[in-house]
């Protein structure tokens, strides 16, 4: 298989619709800064960051919290929080980085016949792990409603695809790492309960 590198990345954030659900093709600003790609975006409230070595990229969020400057009992509750998430997502994992012990999402994916819809996936999964610890750690409102936003987005664009209610619920639980009782939650927010006239899309 062939292995994807930095520039093939760049080409695929780099075209960007407006109107797309689809994470991997929003108008991306991205700026390679050597060691790193920073990516951003109007519709996000913060940046993401791609780190290539010679077969994985890695994908990462930095929070901001950077849990050296706590106290104890803060930053304990804070790093049981994070376990607990690690325990819950497959594919990312919640570290610290730095001498301030900064809060970090990251997933790695393999570049060895790595594909856009892959890539998409990766930052769907991203994305979904900073909404799980935005409602975790009860982070801003302001914040969450944005990372809220974007969710309703992807799920949209999962109905566009004409996914059903139950392939969208497993997507969420097997892939997001919502329990069961979360995305029914999540679905019934976003698209209505099974067999409201609201399910056949997030605005109707």
């Amino acid at each position: 298989m062939t292995s994807v590198d930095k520039g093939q990345v760049i080409q695929w954030l780099a075209g960007g619709d407006e109107t797309s659900g689809n994470l991997v093709d929003m108008p991306w600003k991205v700026r390679d800064l050597d060691h790193f790609l920073m990516l951003e975006s109007d519709k996000l409230p913060f940046s993401l960051f791609l780190a290539f070595d010679e077969k994985i990229v890695r994908i990462f969020f930095r929070t901001g919290i950077e849990t050296a400057v706590l106290e104890n009992q803060p930053r304990l509750a804070i790093y049981r929080t994070l376990l607990l998430l690690n325990r819950q997502i497959d594919l990312v994992k919640f570290m610290l980085d730095g001498m301030n012990e900064e809060v970090v999402s990251r997933v790695d994916l393999e570049l060895e016949g790595l594909t856009k819809v892959e890539l998409n996936e990766g930052l769907n999964t991203l994305l979904s792990s900073i909404y799980l610890m935005v409602r975790a750690l009860k982070l801003e409102e302001e914040f969450q409603a944005q990372v809220a936003q974007r969710m309703a987005l992807m799920v949209q664009e999962m109905i566009n695809q004409g996914k059903s209610r139950d392939d969208i619920k497993n997507y969420l639980v097997s892939r997001v790492g919502l329990t069961k009782e979360d995305a029914e939650l999540l679905l019934n927010r976003l698209i209505g309960k099974p067999g409201d006239h609201s399910e056949s899309g997030l605005y109707a």
